[in-house]
């Protein structure tokens, strides 16, 4: 009796040791696939979990919940997205890149300068045209109001030449009146030269937007890099795996 019931403890705990590790890695293994067109994108995963990796890539976790989906590759337009998973589900995603395009950086920085370098990802010349012309711009309008203000002066010592009543006074309303002239002549040509250097800037930028548009003949292959924390009772940690 005591021999049997050897055996059967024996037998159980063989069994035990043998379903403990495949109940593990089928609750480990990785329930998301994710592939992309072109292949070799850096697909990013941000929930419960945060997971990064090169497509195709399946994830080495069981996922659930809701996540942010994040897929970038030079040459392409970033994509978003979000997912709902389940852990008792394989859920695989097909991704399609949008490339970027001349044209559509094109029409960004003509409604906002700098906005078609940002696009297509020159940080550096975006700030440089978004500013430039917003400094041209309000160079402007300065040049503009002083102009204004010196012209309204040159009328108003005009009209008080045309209306002097003694002759006595005609000299020095003469002198006042073609002073104020030559400022305000002075000042339009400002609002000119300013004129001219706001449309030369936001003309540049346009011209720069579609004709130095990278030619992305090489991309960028990203390394498979996969982070995901480990929380347990009595650790917290990290855990970051490559894929060369």
């Amino acid at each position: 009796m005591y021999l049997a019931q050897k055996r059967i403890l024996t037998a159980a705990l063989v069994c035990l040791i043998l379903l403990v590790p495949n109940m593990v890695l089928a609750q480990d293994a990785g329930n998301v696939l994710v592939n992309t067109d072109p292949q070799g994108s850096l697909v990013t995963l941000n929930g419960d979990l945060t997971l990064s990796g090169v497509s195709p890539v399946q994830f080495g976790r069981a996922l659930s919940g809701k996540y942010r989906i994040e897929v970038t590759r030079d040459g392409y337009e970033n994509y978003h997205s979000t997912a709902y998973f389940s852990s008792t589900q394989t859920t695989q995603l097909d991704i399609r890149l949008v490339p970027k395009r001349p044209v559509k950086a094109f029409m960004r920085s003509l409604i906002i300068p700098g906005w078609g370098q940002k696009y297509y990802g020159n940080g550096y010349k975006a700030a440089f045209f978004f500013v430039g012309t917003l400094a041209s711009v309000v160079g402007y309008g300065i040049v503009r109001d002083d102009y204004n203000t010196k012209k309204d002066d040159y009328e108003a010592r005009k009209a008080a030449y045309e209306d002097a009543t003694r002759w006595s006074d005609l000299p020095r309303l003469q002198t006042e009146m073609l002073d104020a002239q030559e400022r305000a002549n002075n000042a339009e040509d400002w609002v000119n030269i300013m004129a001219g250097v706001t449309i030369g800037v936001y003309a540049l930028n346009l011209l720069d937007s579609f004709l130095l548009f990278p030619e992305y003949s090489s991309f960028t292959e990203y390394k498979a890099i996969t982070a995901a924390p480990e929380v347990g009772h009595d650790r917290v940690g990290l855990t970051v795996s490559f894929n060369f």
